[in-house]
């Protein structure tokens, strides 16, 4: 499998959502934190001696990046080409223009990284690779048909992978609608890591490099964040999880008002222990909390150990006594008396009493069976 001309093509990194430029929560150590990851990443896939490096969207977090974002993007990422790793981009959802006309900042990444778009690129002796950016819904079916051309193309190579930045879940869901045949599907879009199958071949979200929400601090946890190593030497793609060392902790804590004090030691000795000041996540349940004096202890107990902190209180109802039930309603005796004073008979009474229950247990159907019945019995008299 030769890469332009010599190159032998086993091992793929495979990244995805890194979001160069974003500072959570409006604070300049954030947009550093991300920065700092994905200068770690791609020392580690030169260190792993990669081959090729897929993007799979979202490289920057806006159609129009900082300078900074620019500048971090284009020395990394050409200290990986100046390495021999070839490097395959497609576009995100935040990277997509704002106006029709506009290029994506990945555009001045042209001579380092190349942009795979909706196409096929052979990669080498037997690797095609075909991309796919963020569809428009309004691009949506047209871009999936002109997908399903390019897939049939690519059949003619013995491996092939589809590189697309598609939504896995909601109205949204693209990655439910790619068609089958290829060896490894290389996505973007989802924040957590997955791997999981299309058609049977391996298809995988390496996540976001950073923790971007709280959604992600859970996942972060139990499995890390990072990129994805491919081996594809053989006929099976393998796939390794990086995960990297340099990411900001954060944690999730949920308590009762009452138990708070114990909470916030207990997270000052952790916050203790990190590399780097957590960011940390605050839900107080209680009864008439008093807000500032949950204020004061947060404060005092996080302001040295912790870069940010974030809380929210959830007031808890007071327990309502409960109300008498009401008495049921009587309809059967309700419809007798109203009949009754209108002058209706005992039997009409009873036609319309029969009625009401009919439909109260089985519906139209069975008032209908019912009033046929009569209407025959009717006829016969």
């Amino acid at each position: 499998m030769a890469l332009n001309g010599g190159l032998q093509v086993v091992l793929i990194a495979h990244m995805a959502d890194i979001h160069l430029g974003y500072a959570q929560y409006g604070l300049s150590e954030r947009e550093r934190d991300i920065y700092e990851t994905f200068e770690e990443a791609v020392e580690l896939v030169m260190r792993e001696h990669a081959d090729i490096l897929l993007i799979a969207g979202d490289l920057f977090d806006a159609p129009k990046p900082s300078i900074k974002a620019l500048i971090n993007a284009r020395k990394l990422l050409k200290e990986l080409r100046d390495n021999g790793v070839e490097i395959y981009h497609v576009i995100g959802d935040h990277e997509i223009p704002r106006r029709v006309d506009d290029l994506p900042p990945t555009a001045l990444l042209e001579a380092i990284s190349t942009h795979v778009g909706l196409r096929n690129i052979k990669l080498g002796g037997d690797i095609m690779l075909t991309g796919l950016d963020r569809i428009r819904p309004s691009m949506r079916e047209e871009a999936l048909k002109e997908l399903e051309g390019l897939a049939e193309d690519a059949k003619k190579m013995r491996k092939r992978i589809m590189l697309a930045h598609a939504p896995l879940r909601g109205p949204e869901n693209i990655a439910g609608k790619l068609p089958s045949g290829y060896s490894y599907y290389a996505l973007g879009h989802e924040h957590v890591r997955k791997i999981f199958s299309i058609g049977g071949a391996v298809a995988a979200y390496p996540g976001s490099i950073e923790i971007l929400s709280t959604a992600e601090v859970e996942a972060w946890r139990t499995s890390g964040k990072g990129f994805l190593l491919v081996d594809l030497s053989g006929e099976e793609p393998i796939i390794h999880e990086v995960n990297l060392g340099s990411i900001r902790p954060q944690r999730v804590v949920e308590t009762d008002v009452k138990k708070l004090e114990k909470a916030l030691q207990d997270l000052v000795e952790w916050a203790s222990g990190q590399s780097k000041k957590p960011v940390v996540h605050l839900r107080i349940r209680g009864r008439s909390v008093d807000r500032q004096r949950v204020l004061r202890e947060i404060q005092e107990m996080l302001s040295r150990k912790a870069l940010h902190y974030r809380y929210e209180i959830i007031e808890e109802a007071e327990e309502i006594e409960r109300v008498e039930e009401a008495p049921r309603i009587d309809l059967r005796s309700m419809i007798r008396e109203y009949m009754l004073a209108k002058g209706f008979g005992e039997e009409d009474v009873d036609l319309a009493i029969s009625i009401y229950e009919a439909f109260a247990s089985k519906g139209i159907e069975e008032v209908e069976k019912l009033i046929l019945k009569q209407a025959g019995e009717d006829a016969e008299r």
